[in-house]
């Protein structure tokens, strides 16, 4: 329909939209949401235990703002028709569009890599945690592989040892062989030096061995091989190999950066196809200071917020904002070690240790949230975005 805003992708990004959308719109406009299903992923907690609790039910938080849910799966899209094509069949007419289709994992281009694990979904992390608990029933020194010592790689090797007693209790957790492996010489490459003292520390600290400036030529359920020879027998071996864009970016117009997002203007709108705007793991646009926004919660948070925002003034006439986050920070869970919050883009360390694990702890079960109380009012508030501050309502640190 002419008069509809019509988000697709329900992660942090796509739910944020469609609640600011909403609020700008008011009756002058449907918003409808299309999602697999209606469940906000928390993909930053996926290395911790528990998965299949880390989700979050959307429909009574759509619901209470008058946004249209729509379950399935966008496979195309007519930029001239204004169309989105969906797996089902159906056909959905849009207005404005916001395209925030999320990430995915890069799986590696070897051999066998389709039977490793991973935790980039809520359902691939319950998979994996099945995997640990029947490993923690037959095993008695279990070895688990880790490929990828990047951010996630990281938090899951620092967690696993209280996973694995949890499923078989602690000296079946002091036991086991932890390795984590990757292709950079230095673990956390794209953290930069600032938090790797505190890193190693925490990673030594907790007996995770280390395999550094490893080529992986071969991967199974059970076992890496590298291109030295070397073969390591696992329990399980799961993948946190970095991030692309998803699929449906592809049938966007434009010019893609290496991740495979589309560069977008600072108004979130793509260039190439009118009326279409784009948030998000799916975008790539500068935060106001030269950086190009990250796969991140932290900043799809706030770029879901403008591009909803933009797409509902874009469609009732209105001047559009340009996006802006200027304040940046990561906090890195280690696990017994407690955490490392760093600031700016060089990663400074502002504290570290088991006193920042509460800062963690609140950033995982509480900032990333929406509210699941209150009213819909206090929902819309909490879409708004400020140009003078630009930073997310209470501009608490996120991971």
């Amino acid at each position: 329909m002419p008069d509809e805003i019509l988000v697709i992708g329900g992660g942090f990004a796509g739910f944020w939209a469609a609640v600011a959308a909403r609020r700008v719109a008011g009756d002058r406009a449907a918003v409808t949401l299309v999602s697999r299903e209606p469940v906000l992923q928390m993909r930053p907690r996926l290395y911790e235990a528990r998965p299949e609790t880390l989700g979050v039910d959307l429909l009574p938080l759509l619901g209470s703002v008058g946004i249209r849910f729509v379950a399935g799966e966008a496979t195309g899209l007519d930029v001239a028709g204004r169309r989105v094509a969906m797996r089902s069949g159906e056909r959905l007419s849009y207005g404005r569009l916001v395209v925030a289709a999320g990430s995915r994992m890069k799986r590696p281009a070897v051999e066998g890599a389709d039977d490793a694990y991973s935790i980039d979904t809520q359902e691939e992390a319950v998979a994996f945690d099945r995997r640990l608990q029947a490993v923690a029933a037959t095993a008695t020194a279990p070895t688990v592989a880790i490929v990828g010592a990047g951010f996630t790689g990281i938090e899951l090797a620092l967690e696993l040892r209280d996973r694995i007693a949890g499923h078989g209790g602690a000296t079946l957790g002091e036991r086991a062989r932890i390795v984590l492996l990757d292709r950079a010489d230095v673990v956390g490459p794209e953290l930069g030096p600032g938090p790797r003292a505190e890193i190693e520390t925490a990673l030594a600290d907790a007996r995770v061995e280390l395999k550094l400036a490893a080529t992986v030529t071969g991967l199974a359920a059970n076992r890496v091989t590298l291109a030295d020879g070397t073969v390591i027998a696992a329990d399980a071996v799961v993948l946190t190999t970095g991030m692309t864009a998803a699929g449906f970016v592809g049938h966007l117009p434009g010019d893609r950066d290496a991740l495979g997002r589309l560069i977008v203007d600072r108004t979130l709108r793509a260039s190439a196809a009118a009326g279409v705007f784009v948030s998000g793991d799916s975008a790539a646009v500068d935060t106001g200071d030269g950086h190009l926004a990250l796969q991140s919660c932290q900043h799809a948070l706030q770029t879901g917020r403008f591009a909803g925002e933009n797409a509902a003034r874009d469609l009732l006439g209105l001047p559009l904002l340009p996006y802006a986050q200027l304040r940046y920070v990561t906090c890195l869970d280690l696990g017994r070690s407690g955490a490392v919050l760093t600031q700016g883009w060089d990663r400074t360390v502002a504290q570290a240790g088991p006193a920042t694990k509460a800062l963690k702890l609140r950033i995982n079960r509480e900032v990333i949230y929406p509210p699941t109380t209150g009213s819909g009012d206090a929902l819309l508030a909490l879409s708004s975005v400020d140009p003078a501050d630009q930073r997310p309502p209470a501009a608490p640190p996120a991971a």
